[in-house]
């Protein structure tokens, strides 16, 4: 998961956008034809709550750390006397820390640092406390360690109470397994145990969704293609640990026994004892109820695909599972309340047959990747879950909609015995609670009997609402009864200044303020003089504060301003604490880091513009620097510069180079239009530190978009309504434009960007749709007139010469005009021209196969007019074509074109001489069409007929395997 608070902004304009209703004149989307045959699926039973929730006034969050210093925060354990363990990513370079909140002392201190091979989504992603950690002080790290070959691994480490930190000496290697970190990713990470002591793991299946997938199952078994492609080695397989959820009993000598009960007897041929739980995907968090027959719960991050494919599969679920015993729960094969995916060949790019989802029998992994069993247990169904596009049978969860990462889920269980005036209260016993890291709620699941480890779901409620989340990642109930919470906050592989570990109290009697403090510098060489602010701070029940600062944390007040300034005059790692109270025996604290005798470096990224656009496939170049008044000059091979594709709300990994120079691929279009897709590129250094002081990180990021985009991904909207429409490119437009109205969308910059073509539609006279730089008046860098299309769902794509006045960073606004009353036009997305800031791949040669055959030239003629066919693939030159990186698609010297540029369902194709019109001009879609933008129709085999000499057409994009082409 991890770009700036700005992008984070961008992202959430578009969730809510996503949401709007519909209003203005178009066809409502259709629904979308099944992914496979029909299921039958439980009818969710409608009901209110039996009693109204505690309003949300009634609790209190109360922040115990926060800010750039926690990392990338990941998970939290809460020990018996309230100190709080929390782990960071951690980097390859800088290692990944297990870091401690003292609630006695409101402070953080560093209680271990593991080096790491953190690349991928790896790192320090695992924390758990022995049972009996109160007498032995043991906890439980799932972590990456740099060796080779390369694994992942659980250790037990010792706390040692009186200094606070975990002893590196300590470690005993648990339990450790191979893993691959060609690609990104899922990797999972989350640990608990049962009343038996049995310790569960979870570990994602370490495949890639992109490459051919478009969104589905990654079930690439062609043997050219990175192993990573294929999660039939991992999830699928009854001998690896990945894709898993596992479970073992570690003995108190450092190794560990099967416990009986797990999915496979111990001793079973190609298969692990350990598996409790196979076919999962990246079970991101796992939770055992004690206290109801050790019932497991986990969160379950699920694909990518926007949208279902007929021919191929389901859009993607999001799932949240429960389970009183072992089972096979359907990954890849498998999603939600058991949606079968078609069996790919990626070879012929054809489908084999729907897997048996349900059955008394499982799918057959016949993968030559496959290290197990080839029958499979019967697959199980989810619990509840989210389906990109919104879950018909439980609505609840997609609110906001978006993309989907279930995280924790936990069953609150009230202890009226128990002494603590912060406790959650007996409104939510036995309720099953579950969190979402994108779309930042906490939830309550219902069931019909009040027994979540045995009843079925009826209801599902929200939990604090109207209280802010940053992307809750991780949380549990301490002792007190409290919830302790950590967001991530709203950065990507780096930590952020908006990430959080905090308590959420339920408080009767009045709530605690609220403290805020900021400093005009963090760091700097002695003596150093700081301005403090408390601008910010506040009461939730409105009394008046008081104000008292510690610049130097050591007990003594220094100032009861609420502002002041402090000048430091040694060196070291300085934390100045605020403390306000509100006269009722409450208070809140925070604190500042102050680094004293160094100074930040200073960290540049060359080579890409800040906004830059890109195509899909370019590959993203740039050089890095750094400069450091302590360190002196800087090698390039010291500065890291990381990549990570953004996807909605969180984004993955996608490697790492030098400041010498780092090349990323952008790869095919890795999910759906609907989805907000970007590439996030960061360079950092981090120095030396100094004497008596402590090192520094200094950081440089910039964001890049694909020139290709959806007009209802907005950052701010002015006027226009967001209308569902099936035949839209992403499944919605912008609508009931008026004359007057905008929408602004994010940051770019334009170099190397020369047009720019919309697709639109007006049942009416039109208009003028007008690009502009920083405000809906600001310099007009193009302008396209739309004119009636004679309906709002007939398509057509208009174009602009692009005039900028210059490189740099700008807001993008689309200002609408027109004359007459009513709405104007509709606008579906726009497609910048040019090169970008990207450098376009070499031309590809090859075939381009469908339905198990190829796209061929008609007896090998060159003649103008000669039909392309579909054809059994032969080897021969008529069936070898070249995929240009001007949009065309090249056999025998001449180019595949549309018959008299037309735009009709049925147009035939042909070949015909190259003359760079827009009726030869071809576009590859992430489910592998391949689009003419000209038409807006797709390359068609009619009526799905593979008869050796049927010519190819132009047909509404439909996603059947009768457009789905492999390319070269």
């Amino acid at each position: 998961m991890s770009v700036s608070a700005r992008l984070r902004t961008v992202v959430g304009a578009v969730i809510l956008a996503l949401a709007a209703t519909a209003l203005q004149g178009a066809t409502a989307a259709s629904a979308a034809p099944a992914a496979a045959p029909p299921l039958a699926v439980k009818s969710v039973t409608a009901g209110q709550a039996a009693l109204a929730p505690p309003p949300t006034s009634g609790f209190e969050k109360v922040k115990l750390d926060g800010g750039l210093s926690m990392g990338e925060p990941i998970e939290l354990s809460v020990l018996p006397d309230g100190k709080v363990l929390y782990i960071n990513r951690g980097t390859s370079s800088g290692g990944g820390q297990v870091r401690l909140y003292n609630p006695v002392t409101k402070a953080t201190t560093v209680a271990l640092t593991l080096q790491l091979d953190a690349r991928f989504e790896d790192g320090l992603i695992g924390i758990t406390l022995h049972p009996r950690f109160a007498t032995n002080h043991w906890v439980y790290l799932f972590y990456s360690p740099k060796v080779t070959p390369l694994v992942n691994r659980i250790s037990r480490f010792t706390f040692n109470t009186s200094t606070n930190v975990l002893d590196p000496a300590s470690e005993d290697m648990i339990i450790e397994w191979p893993t691959e970190r060609d690609l990104c990713c899922h990797s999972a990470g989350s640990m608990t145990w049962d009343s038996g002591e049995n310790l569960y793991f979870a570990v994602g299946d370490n495949t890639n969704s992109g490459g051919d997938s478009a969104g589905m199952a990654p079930i690439d078994e062609r043997t050219s293609r990175n192993p990573q492609y294929d999660a039939q080695r991992t999830s699928g397989n009854t001998n690896d640990l990945r894709g898993k959820i596992n479970r073992i009993h570690p003995e108190n000598n450092g190794t560990y026994t099967i416990p009986a009960g797990n999915l496979f007897p111990q001793g079973t041929a190609q298969t692990r004892p350990e598996i409790y739980i196979m076919g999962t995907r990246n079970p991101y968090r796992v939770w055992v109820d004690k206290k109801a027959n050790n019932t497991l719960y986990w969160g379950e991050v699920g694909p990518d695909a926007g949208a279902t494919i007929p021919n191929r599969g389901p859009a993607a679920y999001d799932e949240f599972n429960r389970a009183t015993g072992p089972g096979n729960y359907g990954w890849p094969y498998c999603g939600g309340p058991n949606v079968a995916y078609n069996d790919w060949d990626f070879a012929a790019n054809a489908p084999r047959g729907w897997f048996p989802c349900g059955g008394t029998t499982g799918p057959v992994n016949n993968s030559p990747r496959n290290t197990g069993l080839q029958q499979l247990p019967a697959t199980k169904p989810a619990l509840v879950w989210e389906q990109h596009g919104g879950s018909k049978e439980w609505p609840a969860l997609d609110s906001p909609g978006g993309c989907g990462s279930p995280n924790h889920t936990e069953v609150y269980h009230y202890d009226a015995a128990l002494n603590s005036d912060v406790k959650w209260p007996q409104y939510y016993d036995n309720k099953w609670l579950i969190s979402e890291y994108c779309r930042n709620w906490i939830k309550e699941v219902q069931f019909n009997n009040g027994n979540p480890s045995t009843g079925t779901p009826t209801v599902i409620e929200p939990v604090l609402s109207g209280m802010s989340f940053v992307h809750p990642i991780d949380m549990e109930f301490g002792p007190d009864g409290s919830l302790y919470l950590l967001e991530y906050g709203s950065g990507y592989f780096s930590g952020a200044a908006d990430a959080g570990l905090y308590k959420i109290n339920y408080v009767q009697g009045g709530r605690s303020p609220i403290a805020v403090a900021t400093a005009d510098k963090d760091n700097g060489l002695a003596p150093l003089t700081v301005a403090f602010s408390s601008a910010g701070s506040s009461d939730p029940d409105g009394n008046p504060l008081t104000y008292a600062w510690d610049f130097d944390n050591n007990g003594t007040t220094d100032s009861t301003a609420a502002n002041a300034a402090y000048t430091y005059t040694t060196n070291g790692d300085k934390r100045a604490r605020l403390t306000v109270n509100d006269g009722t025996g409450r208070s809140g604290t925070v604190l500042v880091p102050i680094v004293v005798g160094n100074n930040r470096p200073t960290v540049t990224l060359n080579g890409l513009p800040n906004g830059g656009m890109f195509g899909w496939g370019d590959d993203l170049s740039a050089t890095a620097g750094a400069t450091d008044p302590q360190d002196g000059t800087v090698p390039c091979a010291s500065v890291v510069v990381r990549a990570a594709l953004g996807h909605q709300e969180h984004a993955h990994e996608m490697g790492q180079g030098t400041g010498c120079g780092a090349t990323f691929n952008t790869g095919p279009i890795h999910a759906g239009l609907d989805a907000v897709q970007f590439f996030v590129l960061r360079s950092s250094y981090t120095d030396k530190g100094a004497t008596g002081t402590v090192p520094l990180t200094g950081e440089k990021e910039i964001t890049l978009w694909p020139k290709q985009w959806q007009a209802e991904h907005f950052v701010q909207l002015n006027g226009p309504k967001v209308i569902d429409q099936a035949a839209a490119e992403g499944g919605k437009r912008l609508g009931d434009i008026q004359n007057g109205e905008w929408v602004r969308h994010h940051g770019v910059s334009l170099k190397g960007i020369t047009g720019v073509k919309a697709r639109v539609s007006s049942a009416n006279a039109g208009g003028t749709l007008s690009f502009r730089f920083d405000s809906p008046t600001g310099p007009e860098v193009a302008r396209v007139t739309v004119a009636g299309t004679g309906g709002w769902d007939n398509y057509t794509e208009v174009t602009a010469p692009v005039n900028k006045p210059d490189d740099n960073t700008h807001d993008l606004y689309l200002v609408f005009t027109g004359s007459g009353t009513g709405a104007l036009y509709d606008v579906d997305g726009y497609t910048f021209t040019g090169a970008g800031a990207g450098t376009p791949p070499a031309a590809r040669t090859g075939e381009i196969r469908g339905l198990g055959k190829c796209v061929d030239i008609n007896g090998s003629s060159t003649a103008d007019g000669t039909k392309v066919q579909i054809y059994d693939c032969n080897g021969s030159t008529a069936q070898r074509w070249t995929i240009g990186t001007d949009g065309t698609i090249r056999g025998l010297g001449k180019c595949m074109d549309v018959t008299a540029s037309g735009t009709a369902n049925g147009t035939l194709v042909q070949l015909y001489t190259c003359n760079g019109s827009g009726a030869q001009q071809w576009s590859a879609q992430g489910n592998g069409a391949l689009r003419n933008p000209q038409s807006g129709r797709c390359l068609d085999i009619p009526a799905s007929d593979t008869t050796n000499g049927r010519q190819l057409q132009i047909y509404d994009c439909n996603g059947t395997g009768a457009q789905t082409w492999t390319l070269p």
